[in-house]
């Protein structure tokens, strides 16, 4: 069974189990939306360095990352304000999509990466009984299965040693330095991950209070079907990538103020890629719709496809787009807090 429909089946089964004890309900116009991508629009003071580019390093004059999450219909069971919580589970289709232009002669898009994906999504939504000291709580805990495409578009070698187009490349061996200007880069992975949050100090009614939280999660390339990763380039990128994160948020009428570390590294490949850790920061006012500022910095290696192997100290400011947990969550939330004065 393959590894997306090993997702399927036990969240089904985990599903059915919940069904047993509650109705399954199908939610088409308000899903629960957590632990998801958002759509960024980033600008940089750092160059980005390119072999094979003779304006390189360049100066970026943005970086865009769309990242619609298409949901399909969501399936739950139980009630959030019960101890047995409630069963949420979805699948999300993100064509995600990240590009660069770099300030140079002719303001070039360089060769894009391409990430859609689908994400197999298990959550367990429940709202807590107060503290003594008369705090509300909430806890929302998420597994997502993903499985997806991750490539630039090129057709040309992966070396830059290498004369011709991919797969007729000679030779037909190479080591790095690679072509980081047209070079070919394409996997197909599979991705696991797990999330937690947790939410003190609520005030429902008035959307304020504090979330800490995390993730890990492990991703394996894959050379099977079309666009999977081959031999040649499994042994420079890696067989796997894993990473862990933390983070805290900070709510008061309806605004986030939200900051992340995450720390990742790859499995296999050539020595010396080493840890990458990222810093975020999002400030986003409750009348912004979704929209925010957030900040980023990126140490270590560069993420954008065929650059893996580039070294950045990457500082990045811009907008974010996210949407909210959904309504039907947030109701609930302020129901809770009426019930619970």
């Amino acid at each position: 069974m393959r590894p997306s429909l090993h997702a399927l089946a036990f969240a089904l089964l985990l599903l059915a189990g919940a069904a047993a004890h509650a109705e399954v309900k199908v939610e088409f116009e308000a899903p629960v939306n957590l632990f998801l991508d958002r759509s960024l629009i980033l600008f940089s003071p750092t160059p980005i360095r390119r072999y094979g580019d003779p304006q390189s390093p360049s100066p970026l004059l943005f970086e865009a990352q769309v990242a619609p999450n298409l949901f399909f219909p969501q399936l739950s069971a139980g009630d959030i304000r019960k101890p047995s919580g409630e069963w949420v589970f979805t699948a999300i289709l993100t064509p995600h999509i990240t590009l660069r232009m770099l300030n140079e002669k002719s303001s070039p898009v360089i060769p894009p990466s391409f990430m859609p994906k689908v994400t197999f999504q298990f959550l367990r939504l429940r709202l807590l009984d107060p503290t003594p000291g008369g705090h509300r709580r909430a806890l929302a805990l998420g597994a997502h299965v993903i499985v997806g495409h991750y490539s630039n578009g090129q057709a040309g070698c992966f070396f830059a040693s290498q004369a011709g187009t991919d797969p007729d490349c000679t030779p037909e061996d190479g080591e790095p330095p690679l072509n980081e200007t047209a070079g070919d880069f394409s996997t197909n992975f599979v991705r696991w991950e797990l999330h937690g949050r947790l939410a003190f100090d609520l005030d429902g009614a008035s959307m304020t209070g504090w979330v800490v939280g995390g993730h890990a999660g492990f991703e394996r390339n894959l050379s099977i079907g079309p666009g999977g990763i081959t031999e040649q380039i499994r042994g420079v990128y890696g067989d796997s990538h894993a990473d862990v994160a933390l983070l805290g948020e900070r709510l008061w009428s309806g605004h986030r103020l939200h900051l992340e570390a995450t720390l990742s590294r790859p499995f296999g490949g050539v020595e010396g890629q080493g840890p990458t850790v990222r810093v975020e920061a999002l400030a986003a006012p409750h009348w912004a719709a979704g929209f925010g500022l957030y900040a980023r910095y990126v140490g270590g290696r560069d993420y954008y496809n065929i650059l893996f192997l580039e070294p950045v100290h990457l500082w990045q400011f811009g907008l974010s787009f996210e949407l909210g947990p959904g309504a039907r969550l947030r109701e609930a939330v302020t129901q809770h807090a009426s019930n619970h004065p």
